[in-house]
């Protein structure tokens, strides 16, 4: 049997190794890249989410200097791993869509069905769409919608949705610079670089490898879950990159499961207490985890019935102790924040700190209202 591990100390080297407690001195582009996907759902939090990971000093890191690195297609955002957006690095995008767009298109085949996207209209959907961003032209949603209408295909709501993300899929568009508030789409040769074939037992060892460089503690079902791979895809994934890092990674035992932990990690120790990070509702340190994923909420014998229940977690020490809500302003970043267990004093003070820092990262001064 492997050794134990306390829950802290699980708790502590996950903090880590996203980088919330050990922020990198990287570019935006630099820290996506470390983590090969970050969920994106949440376009402005998803910025939010990698400039919390980025060394204060690095560069300029407000929402403004995030999203220009999306403009400059430093940053790419599109739908990988699992039916939902993800930011990407420009170099991950061939083999990382390669390898999870099966799992992806499988997952959509009854909605493409029931939106009546088969093969003939999908490969008539792809003529139009590479016609209308030929010349590196970067076109809206709607302006898609329009050029569709044009060839004679209804494509709305989430019909246009699905036949979007199959052509996304399938490698022929991928995210382009924003249009004023709108996200647009591009062709994808024209914002990936070329690189060689990557087969998929590299692939998957290559994924497997990287996540729990950046997510151990994990399980082999925390990664599958993660991934949208099979469990047979994530064992042999998980298998090879042990095998190919000898001592790299260490099995430990906590509360009955067996969870992979970069090896020299191990000792990280804590920063001092509170420690507070707002996360998004959609952070890796978030959705990373299904099979040990309660190990990031505070005991229950601790928590109290709250007076809301907000859209992001509140982390304090690493654990989710509280909810959060940013309430749009234009000069002013309202932050309603919801406990979920008692706070003591200093507590609610680094809370409050932690919102100055979300309002300084929009160029604004934060409110915080406590419900």
């Amino acid at each position: 049997m492997p050794p134990t591990m306390d829950p802290a100390d699980v708790t502590a080297l996950r903090m880590h190794s996203h980088a919330l407690w050990s922020p990198l001195p990287a570019s935006a582009g630099g820290i996506v890249g470390h983590f090969t996907a970050m969920q994106a759902q949440e376009y402005p939090y998803a910025l939010w989410a990698t400039a919390q990971r980025r060394q204060a000093g690095s560069e300029r890191n407000g929402a403004a200097d995030l999203a220009d690195a999306v403009d400059r297609g430093e940053i790419l955002r599109t739908h990988v791993l699992r039916p939902t957006w993800h930011f990407l690095a420009p170099a991950d995008a061939r083999w990382l869509l390669g390898l999870t767009a099966p799992h992806v298109h499988r997952s959509n085949t009854a909605y493409y069905a029931k939106f009546g996207l088969d093969g003939a209209v999908l490969s008539q959907v792809h003529r139009v769409l590479a016609a209308e961003l030929a010349g590196g032209r970067h076109r809206t949603r709607s302006q898609l919608q329009e050029a569709l209408a044009a060839a004679g295909i209804e494509a709305s709501g989430i019909r246009l949705s699905y036949a979007l993300m199959h052509a996304e899929l399938e490698q022929l568009i991928i995210s382009g610079a924003s249009q004023g508030k709108q996200r647009s789409h591009a062709l994808f040769e024209e914002r990936v670089p070329s690189g060689a074939p990557v087969d998929r037992d590299e692939a998957l060892k290559r994924l497997a490898e990287r996540y729990l460089a950046t997510r151990g503690a994990a399980t082999v079902k925390d990664f599958a879950v993660w991934s949208g791979l099979p469990m047979a895809d994530a064992r042999s994934g998980v298998a090879a990159a042990v095998e190919d890092s000898p001592g790299r990674f260490e099995l430990r035992e906590v509360q009955g499961l067996q969870l992979w932990c970069v090896g020299q990690a191990l000792s990280l120790p804590a920063p001092p207490a509170p420690r507070v990070d707002l996360a998004q509702c959609y952070d890796e340190y978030v959705m990373s985890y299904f099979e040990s994923k309660h190990l990031l909420f505070t005991p229950a014998r601790l928590r109290v019935e709250p007076g809301a229940t907000f859209y992001h977690p509140v982390l304090i020490d690493g654990l989710m102790a509280a909810t959060w809500k940013h309430v749009p302003a234009a000069s002013v970043a309202r932050v309603q924040l919801a406990p979920l267990r008692a706070l003591g004093r200093q507590e609610r003070l680094a809370v409050e700190a932690a919102a100055a820092q979300f309002g300084a990262f929009w160029g604004l001064p934060a409110t915080v209202e406590w419900f």
